[in-house]
């Protein structure tokens, strides 16, 4: 079957555009070397993605001998996608370019409810924050709302909102309000995606979101594993003492009664960063209360380690608190537990921190564009 004109041309743009956004800026002569193409072909090529606000003309790159060259760079701010933490006392909103990165960010304290006044109040609130980026409705990819919930696999429902006290909403309250896709996402998986998206690297792990309630997902070799199982990668539910702890779901001894930040400041008085400060200067007692924290995570860490044998990614609004010997200090706590002593692992802390399961969302919209333009597989 022969190719037409038409489809070689938008081969050859297609390869200059790839390119063009895996580097951090080619001339024409570096596209010409690496694809063998004319230099009227390339200029064509270039004046094509230009036109199309895909590409920009960058610094110019001192040459030895001849003309300096321009440089040709990828347009991360052509298209941007938004994305939404809900959670139980506030939402959180950032917009995102094609790299990944947070161009503005917001906070809005407000307890989540499901009534219409909510809804308004969200759609009112987001599209504000929108209209603020002063941007073409055409560039907005999408808005990808994280719920601290599983979603169903029709991607429309929650099966399970225990920690907002209600399954009584739908992707459809959130759209309502808005001209472009929404989508719904679990904040850890979110998060998770964040992190392999940062490292792409990252082949075998399991990040722990420890955020006031505890959040897990695992990362393979190809991405963030997403499956319709209710339970699946809900590491949170995991009993680590049968009859222990009462944790919001009903049972006891789960996981997140241990691990979650919440759990950490049952034993507290102090808020996160006078306890941390109380740990710092060395305080007994805070110390005491770290380290029980920190046994009880490297517990949960060995157990999932049994089965995965994954590296452990530390992130949500605990993790910035963690220092270089805290890590070490679970990772020596892992090692006493287990049986296989000889296998080395690593325990890190995430990129994004607090951040992770904004950037993840939009991240969600991004990969799908970024796909389309045959740019990433």
């Amino acid at each position: 079957m022969s190719i037409t004109t038409t489809e070689i041309r938008k081969l050859n743009c297609s390869m200059v555009y790839k390119m063009i956004y895996e580097s951090d800026g080619v001339s024409k002569d570096m596209i010409s070397r690496e694809l063998n193409f004319s230099l009227p072909t390339i200029s064509q090529n270039l004046n094509t993605l230009l036109a199309a606000n895909k590409i920009y003309r960058g610094s110019v790159q001192t040459a030895t001998g001849g003309r300096p060259a321009v440089l040709y760079k990828f347009n991360a701010n052509a298209k941007i996608a938004i994305g939404v933490e809900v959670l139980a006392e506030r939402l959180n909103v950032a917009a995102v370019n094609l790299r990944g990165e947070i161009l503005k960010n917001d906070t809005l304290e407000i307890s989540f409810l499901t009534n219409e006044a909510y809804f308004s109040l969200f759609g009112g609130w987001i599209n504000r924050f929108i209209n603020s980026l002063e941007r073409d409705p055409q560039d907005i990819l999408g808005i990808a709302v994280t719920i601290q919930g599983i979603v169903a696999a029709d991607g429309e429902h929650i099966l399970y909102g225990k920690i907002l006290n209600s399954n009584a909403f739908s992707r459809s309250d959130f759209a309502r309000c808005f001209s472009c896709p929404l989508t719904l996402i679990h904040d850890a998986e979110a998060a998770a995606i964040a992190e392999h998206w940062h490292d792409s690297s990252l082949e075998n792990a399991i990040y722990l979101s420890l955020n006031p309630h505890l959040g897990s997902a695992v990362i393979l070799h190809d991405g963030v594993l997403h499956t319709p199982q209710l339970s699946s990668g809900t590491v949170e539910h995991m009993t680590l003492h049968p009859n222990g702890n009462l944790c919001y779901c009903g049972k006891r001894g789960c996981a997140d009664a241990y691990c979650s930040a919440n759990s950490l400041l049952r034993g507290a008085a102090e808020n996160f960063p006078a306890f941390f400060q109380n740990v710092r200067i060395g305080n007994i007692k805070a110390i005491q209360i770290w380290h029980s924290y920190l046994q009880e995570l490297a517990l949960l860490i060995d157990n999932l380690r049994m089965v995965t044998g994954s590296d452990i990614i530390i992130g949500g609004l605990l993790a910035k608190y963690f220092s270089l010997e805290d890590l070490q200090y679970v990772k020596n706590s892992v090692l006493s537990y287990t049986t296989f002593r000889t296998v080395d692992f690593q325990i890190h802390k995430g990129y994004h921190g607090e951040k992770a399961a904004l950037v993840g969302a939009a991240l969600t919209f991004i990969c799908d564009y970024l796909k389309k333009e045959a740019l990433i597989s």
